[in-house]
């Protein structure tokens, strides 16, 4: 006997208060100056009388993943399935509060006094009630669906790994880069074929707007979103893709058309994905007639059947190392040199856009040194990997900022199946850099080990690896 596949989804405001330090860039740490578009969570839970899965969409740089575990924890507790079930994304805007605690230069990393810690600690707490309120919500109203899934693309997204003259590796344009224009699109219809939810993303740094922008926003996934809502009548949830090493067109801006040329760009692709799926059972019946002209008559023929064939769902750990750790001697220079800048910015009375880098340098190098002190000398970060399987749609899922070829890799293990690949879910970690990137240098192997307070970069096979976990992951969901 068949299970019927029920479907159930809400949304819930998530704006904080106005004045809060907004994290993702350290040039620009003061406080909020008003709200451009309020942010949002989104839940849609998708069930059948055994199994429960809920995704979660925030607008959110992330979340640490200290935070994310607690998070899900009481997501799964309050509907009744394991946190494993639970994915929650963010779409990474920077122009939103500094949720990922104790690193990307948020206020638990670095200058955030009490009264901002404490101003922010009641957010979340309040975020993390909310979220498993609003999934508690989505659960209740859940009704018999359908599911389709199709694909669309957008030539939004390029590779931002620019090689400058001298030689260095800039956050910039790299039109030679490994891109994904992808726009992967599930469509969630009531039985009578009418929209319920849409679920897309895209592989691209939701970073349009840039250090000179002090205004709350969802940055261009909620323009997308906001196209595809009024085009299908159904609500969006947006997940930010593999986008370690990719930028939208216009990145860093001021101006908010830029936002809305973006985002509007991936919404258009996912409207016209989400219309050409029907999720109604049903076979093409042909028929010859006549009028003035003889006509071939081709119409669909409506037909019961099970909502699905296959939900399943599979999870592992993933463990990537990390290079060497210098010689102690090596590390002692550099803590001593950090600290040595520091103090002649703080003795300069240098503004706090310059010391606050400069403190987060002085603390890694005092970590550094310290674990070389205590005897560690390499050093690998563990997580989890997600997937999440209705017939021939995966939704797979991984924490960090992955690489588009973590993306394109992942996509890549099945021709039969259409993947949606969600980076920044289920927490922030750091990079998940390509090999040539471990090999050549730029941010995401030289500051992103600061920001994120690791102790080296990931080594040349992390991609490989990653994939190589995910395809066995495909595998427990039937894939491949």
């Amino acid at each position: 006997m068949s299970l019927t596949l029920h479907a159930g989804v809400k949304r819930k405001d998530i704006t904080p208060p106005i004045g809060f330090r907004m994290q993702g860039i350290m040039s620009r740490i003061e406080g909020d100056a008003g709200v451009e578009s309020n942010l949002l969570e989104t839940v849609l839970v998708l069930k059948i009388e055994t199994t429960k899965v809920v995704l979660v969409d925030c607008d959110l740089i992330g979340l640490d993943m200290e935070l994310v575990a607690e998070i899900r924890h009481e997501i799964g507790t309050c509907i009744g399935t394991p946190a494993t079930h639970v994915a929650v994304g963010c779409t990474h805007t920077h122009s939103g509060p500094c949720t990922s605690r104790g690193n990307l230069g948020g206020v638990h990393d670095v200058g955030g006094d009490k009264g901002e810690c404490a101003a922010l600690d009641f957010y979340i707490a309040n975020l993390k009630e909310q979220l498993a309120a609003v999934t508690a919500e989505a659960d209740a109203s859940a009704q018999p669906a359908r599911l389709g899934t199709g694909c669309s693309s957008a030539e939004v997204a390029i590779n931002r790994e620019e090689f400058n003259e001298d030689g260095r590796v800039l956050v910039g344009r790299n039109p030679a880069g490994i891109t994904d224009h992808n726009v992967e699109v599930l469509r969630v219809d009531d039985l009578g074929g009418n929209p319920i939810a849409v679920v897309t993303g895209y592989a691209a740094h939701p970073v349009v707007m840039g250090q000179r922008w002090n205004l709350i926003s969802q940055d261009f996934p909620g323009v997308t979103r906001k196209v595809v809502e009024a085009a299908t009548g159904a609500t969006c949830l947006y997940f930010t893709g593999a986008a370690g090493n990719q930028a939208a067109l216009s990145f860093l801006q001021h101006d908010s058309s830029e936002m809305e040329r973006m985002g509007g760009q991936v919404g258009a692709a996912a409207a016209k994905a989400f219309f050409e799926i029907d999720t109604r059972p049903h076979t093409v019946k042909r028929e010859v007639g006549a009028s003035l002209s003889a006509l071939a008559l081709y119409q669909k023929e409506f037909h019961d059947a099970p909502t699905h064939q296959i939900f399943q769902v599979a999870h592992r750990t993933v463990e990537v190392p990390l290079q060497p750790l210098p010689a102690l001697a090596e590390a002692q220079l550099q803590f001593e040199n950090a600290s040595k800048a520091l103090q002649e910015l703080e003795t300069a009375e240098a503004p706090a856009t310059q010391t606050y880098p400069a403190r987060m340098t002085e603390n890694w190098t005092r970590t550094i040194m310290k674990k070389l002190e205590a005897g560690i000398v390499n050093e690998h970060l563990s997580f989890e990997i997600v997937g999440y399987r209705i017939d021939d749609f995966v939704f797979a899922a991984m924490p960090g900022e992955p690489f588009a070829e973590i993306g394109l890799g992942v996509k890549a293990l099945s021709a039969d199946i259409v993947t949606l690949f969600a980076g920044y879910c289920n927490g922030v970690l750091a990079y998940w850099p390509s090999a040539q990137t471990v090999k050549q240098g730029g941010m995401a192997v030289s500051a992103a080990v600061k920001t994120y307070h690791i102790s080296a970069p990931p080594t040349a096979d992390t991609v490989d690896i990653i994939v190589g976990e995910f395809a066995k992951l495909y595998k427990d969901l039937g894939v491949g």
